[in-house]
């Protein structure tokens, strides 16, 4: 079934038991990686606990119909409502999520997210259509909408800002939600004690840098830049000692985008044609780069460095290891990959 925001906010606060599984699209990569989040922690509040939480991709769902249901059926050993997140859906889960909604009558519970998905998407037209699933289209925040999360935020914080403060904000940080938080959760940390976060503050301390280094990061990867690749890495890790996972995760995004352009293209369609269906559109500045990295990779290649990822991130998240040493080895070996 489809969602509006009230139903999402209502979802929420009391789950419709009959619904067995969620899937969260659109342009707004902020608010999809928002509300996977939310949907998947009503089910599991811990979202390290191995034993309840499984993490499926894409590719091992493809041609591979009972592997959705296998693992809803599996019993957690420690007890408790399992849950089965589903990264970077796309048509492939189609036919594994069908056998799902139709056969299992447990109480696992699945969710998806995914880019833009059209009205002729199978996987859309599942999700709106089924009394057992639901939807949820995130397409970017309108200047008013934003203005309300900023200032949400700010207040929760114990902060104030006056209304041309919030405004600035919400007109120089963009559409992406995931994005704005991220940089209003800087200027409130910036701000300390003080309690009053005036419009001069923000403009000295609010940047687009992050996004900007994340997208040099993923380019020099998958373009096999080593000098350019570490000098990105370091300077992001300066900022957040934690970014290890948001940087695989980027890296992994990156790579499902060359992938897509580059099947679609073996499918007869030109460049243009192929790169139509990427949201957002690859940046005019980047469109020669992006064009090199299809020459560089093919898609068994990109698949192994997927699988890599994957195991990459579940890495960074088990006790014991150094997520930042983690992250940094896996990019390394997979920078030498593109050359070869």
């Amino acid at each position: 079934m489809k969602f509006n925001n009230s139903q999402l906010e209502a979802f929420y606060t009391k789950p419709n038991p009959e619904i067995k599984a969620f899937l969260v699209f659109g342009q707004d990569e902020g608010a999809i990686r928002e509300i996977f989040f939310k949907v998947s922690q009503m089910i599991v509040p811990d979202l390290t606990d191995a034993f309840r939480v499984a993490e499926l991709n894409p590719l091992i769902l493809k041609g591979n119909a009972s592997a959705l249901y296998d693992e809803a059926a599996a019993i957690s050993l420690m007890g408790g409502r399992r849950l089965i997140k589903v990264d970077g859906a796309d048509e492939s889960v189609v036919e594994p999520l069908l056998m799902f909604l139709d056969k299992y009558d447990g109480d696992s519970f699945v969710v998806l997210c995914a880019g833009n998905l059209t009205k002729a998407s199978k996987l859309r037209k599942l999700a709106e259509a089924s009394e057992k699933m639901a939807a949820y289209a995130a397409y970017a925040d309108d200047k008013e909408a934003l203005r309300s999360i900023i200032a949400a935020d700010i207040k929760e914080a114990g902060k104030t800002a006056d209304f041309a403060t919030i405004s600035w904000l919400a007109d120089n940080l963009g559409a992406d939600r995931g994005l704005t938080r991220s940089e209003v959760q800087k200027l409130i940390t910036f701000a300390g004690a003080e309690k009053n976060i005036s419009q001069e503050m923000a403009q000295s301390i609010v940047g687009d840098g992050s996004a900007a280094s994340m997208d040099d990061l993923v380019y020099a990867l998958a373009d096999g830049n080593f000098a350019a690749l570490d000098k990105v890495m370091a300077r992001i890790f300066a900022e957040d000692d934690n970014a290890a996972v948001a940087i695989v995760r980027a890296a992994m995004y990156h790579f499902q985008r060359l992938h897509l352009t580059i099947a679609r293209i073996a499918e007869g369609a030109s460049y243009f044609e192929a790169a139509k269906y990427l949201y957002p559109p690859v940046h005019f500045k980047k469109e020669n780069a992006f064009r090199a990295e299809l020459r560089l990779w093919n898609t068994a290649k990109i698949e192994r460095v997927l699988r890599y990822l994957i195991d990459t991130e579940i890495e960074c998240k088990t006790t014991g290891n150094v997520p930042k040493t983690v992250c940094s080895t896996a990019l390394l070996n997979i920078c030498r990959l593109a050359k070869k």
